[in-house]
């Protein structure tokens, strides 16, 4: 569905992403993990069209999206969430998800169509009860709960994830890592998921891939990734999350 090849990203003389091929098949979870400064944002960021690499390509059901601006992006099928959670705080919880029906995605149904489908969403993450709360009034997990339910209301095929497990207990990472296992087990939603917390990512992924210094070093199974000596001088057993 995606695929990434000879893709490469740099900031002046700083090369964040360094000729990085992978590919990401239909209902798979995948796992992004390596140090900070990895480059691993930044390769989200060349695949959601907020930077534009300097080689390679990327393609999405083999559409070129080099190039492409993030909004169009997004409404052929990719969505994403943030590290620190972007909701309207002055917007509903509800009116949080039915924008992300209305204008996530290119033939939205009618007001009264979107907004069933999004209280469908809102039930799927147990936010129902809040629906006419301010988003700024949420907890940091619920916000990031609500974040996941907006890009589900965009009916997309891949969700980027980008560490949910900031700022969040065990108990309530658990909660976000079972959602993302349920977008792809009922949805068939594809989830591509940075993340530190690597008793999280490593029981809730297909596969992982690894960079360090804007080079992929690893792509396996969780289980192959923790044998991985590479892995283990990189990151495992070096560079704090």
């Amino acid at each position: 569905m995606l695929t990434a090849s000879e893709v490469t990203k740099r900031f002046g003389g700083l090369t964040a992403v360094d000729d990085v091929d992978f590919s990401i098949d239909h209902g798979e979870i995948v796992g992004l993990i390596g140090p900070n400064g990895a480059g691993k944002t930044t390769l989200f960021n060349s695949i959601a069209g907020v930077y534009t690499p300097e080689n390679g390509s990327i393609l999405f059901d083999s559409e070129e999206l080099v190039g492409k601006p993030p909004h169009e992006i997004a409404r052929n099928g990719i969505m994403r969430t943030f590290q620190t959670a972007r909701t309207f705080n002055e917007s509903t919880v509800l009116d949080n998800v039915l924008a992300g029906a209305m204008f996530g995605k290119n033939d939205p149904g009618s007001l009264d169509e979107e907004r069933e489908k999004a209280w469908e969403y809102l039930e799927f993450i147990d936010l129902e009860n809040e629906a006419e709360e301010d988003a700024s009034n949420l907890t940091i997990a619920h916000r990031k709960q609500l974040e996941l339910a907006r890009a589900l209301a965009s009916e997309p095929d891949l969700i980027l994830v980008d560490e949910i497990g900031s700022g969040l207990t065990p108990r309530e990472l658990d909660e976000l890592s079972g959602n993302l296992q349920k977008t792809r087990d009922e949805f068939g939603i594809s989830v591509f998921w940075i993340e530190h917390v690597m008793d999280a990512i490593m029981t809730a992924t297909d596969r992982i891939i690894v960079l360090n210094q804007g080079e992929k070093i690893a792509n396996g199974t969780p289980e192959q990734v923790q044998q991985n000596r590479r892995v283990a001088e990189a990151y495992l057993g070096g560079a704090e999350a």
